[in-house]
Formats: structure tokens, sequence, C-alpha cells
């Protein structure tokens, strides 16, 4: 490894490996050099080879795979899967790294921006700025040219009440769900019953389940309140048996296991787009059923303390922050009710 100051400024690193020369120029110090040099040489030496002509859509997929794929989990990862899709439709993703500047970047942002809405625009960009960063620290970049970006999203972020299905609805849903005897409509029935999100349902095992109390152990390893045991009714917990007592359990106890792997979140979406269109219900995401338990929950009347727990939040303030417009409505109902009272006296 060769280091040495070209301009009385800057600093480059320069080395062979397997025949081909390697250099990089413009570090500020002799050590950040070094450094840089010795992570390419590594990056080489693992397979994970990078040269200067690489575009934004091959770093990218290969950044996600190396750095994020053997570490989050699934529904995480589906993210950094969205964010490259977005990248490989727009010319950006076929361009050099080394040639995308903030203005480049920022009209791909721009462009990006019409069709979607805030929270996919910020994820997206979260991603991509993460692996430019990395990028950065590796020398293949002297600046991040996501740094400072600006959007503006060009289609409304969904309203509360898009996440939401009605009473009714909701009702109408498990009664659905209850008369198939499939894994992902049984992990949507327990999702209705608990409330549970859905790592929590796909990581169930058999002894969790408690059929003398009627209770499941739901551990979504989200925050340290998450691991819990949910009771639910026990014309629910008779049913989620009979079903389970038609599947094979994998040895390690795991119910939403068959053939080696746990049933996957789009096979549960999927089930859910299914029922919605049969029973003329918006299509909403699983995670929607989590909202629906507790707007369910609240105009049934039940503490919001008591929901709090019950979803594994790891305080109240989370509870009410989330719920917040559904807490609104249950306060107007409740001054109305006070103010007939007041007014009986």
């Amino acid at each position: 490894m060769k280091t040495r100051c070209y301009d009385g400024k800057k600093w480059q690193y320069e080395f062979k490996h397997e025949g081909k020369r390697y250099r990089k120029k413009g570090f500020r110090t002799k050590r950040e050099a070094n450094s840089a040099g010795l992570d390419k040489l590594n990056e080489l030496r693992s397979g994970f080879n990078i040269d200067n002509y690489i575009t934004l859509e091959e770093y990218f997929e290969n950044w996600i795979k190396t750095y994020k794929q053997p570490v989050v989990k699934e529904n995480t990862y589906r993210h950094y899967r969205n964010a490259l899709q977005h990248i490989q439709k727009h010319k950006i993703g076929k361009m050099e790294l080394s040639k995308i500047n903030r203005q480049v970047y920022q009209k791909f942002i721009n462009d990006h921006s019409k069709e979607h809405a805030k929270e996919t625009i910020r994820k997206t960009n979260g991603a991509i700025r993460s692996a430019l960063d990395d990028a950065l620290y590796d020398g293949l970049i002297f600046k991040n040219p996501a740094y400072k970006v600006n959007y503006k999203a060009g289609k409304p972020t969904k309203s509360e009440q898009e996440k939401f299905i009605s009473v009714t609805e909701y009702e109408i849903l498990k009664d659905h769900v209850r008369k198939k005897r499939t894994r992902s409509s049984l992990a949507l029935f327990i999702m209705i019953c608990t409330g549970c999100r859905v790592s929590g349902a796909r990581n169930i095992k058999i002894e969790h389940i408690n059929q003398v109390k009627n209770t499941i152990f739901i551990d979504e390893r989200k925050t340290d309140t998450s691991p819990r045991y949910i009771s639910i009714a026990k014309s629910d917990m008779k049913h989620i048996m009979d079903v389970i007592s038609t599947f094979a359990i994998s040895y390690d106890g795991y119910i939403f296991k068959e053939a080696g792997s746990i049933i996957n979140l789009q096979a549960i979406n999927n089930a859910l787009k299914s029922a919605c269109r049969v029973n003329n219900i918006p299509i909403i995401t699983s995670h929607a059923l989590r909202h629906t338990h507790c707007s369910y929950l609240l105009a049934k009347g039940v503490s919001i303390h008591y929901i709090s727990k019950r979803l594994g939040h790891k305080n109240i303030a989370i509870t009410t922050s989330v719920y917040s417009h559904l807490l609104e409505e249950k306060f107007n109902e409740e001054d109305k009710k006070t103010t007939k009272i007041l007014e009986s006296m």
C-alpha cells in the first residue's frame, strides 16, 4: 500500500491486487488515504469488488444484499428493495456514482415525488442516503449528493380514516377469515383477535397458546414491552385450535412454518386483500388491522390504559399519539354525555 501527497494538500492511495492497479485521490490526510486504501483492499479480498465506474443501481443493490439483507427483518428489507426498484425505473440508476451530484440527485427526487406520498419519498431517500454515506466512507465519492435534499409529495398521505375500517367491516372481516382454514387466514384471525403486529402472529409457537387461560403469548421483539400475554374469547381460542389441528406443526413448534419456512408477509397481505374485495371492504394493509383493533376497543368503551398494554406500547404516550384522533372522538362523546348528566341535576 502506497500513499503520497500529489499537490501539496491532497493525498492518494495506490496498490495492486491480482495484477490490477487501484488508485484513488482526494483525501485530506495520509491517514485517510491509507485507511480508505485498506478498506478497498479488504473489499476486493472479500469479493465485494467495487470500482470507480459502478452505477448507483449496481452499488445500491450490492449494498443492500451485503449490509442489510443479513441483519434486518423481512419487512424492513422490503423497503430497501422498493427503493432499489425506484432507482431502476429512473435514469439515475444507470449513472456512475462519481457523476451524480446534488443537482442530479435532487432532480431524481423531484421526479420521484410527483408519483408518491411523503412517507414513501422519505423512506426511499433515507435508504439511498445511507448507502451513499457508506460510498463516501469507502472513498467512492467525495460528497454525498443526497445532502439536504428537498421534496414535496405529489400524492397526499393517507388520512387516518383510510388506515382503518369500520366496526361493522371489522366484524365482517373476522367472520370471513374464520371460515377459512389456511395459515394466512389464521394469521389474520389472530391479528384481529389480539391486535398484534404481523411479526407477532408469524412468530407464535404452539407452546405460546394457553387453552386454559385463553391467552396467547406474543413476542414482536419491537420493544421491551412487546412480549406479553393477550387474552382472547373462548370461542376464538376454540377456532384457533381447531384450525391448528389440521396443520403439520414443525419440530420447533412454529404454527405458521411450512416446508421449513415461516409464512411470508406477502401471503398474509394477499389473503387480506382478497377478503376485503370479496366483502366490498376498502383495501387495507395487515398493520391496519392493529389500528382497527384499537378503534374497535375504544368504540366498546375499553380503557386506553388497558389498550396500550394490550398493544405492547412502551408507554401510554405512544398510544395517545398514534390514536389521538380516535381519542378526540371519544372525548366528544364523553363531553356530550357529561353535559346531559349535568343538565339533569
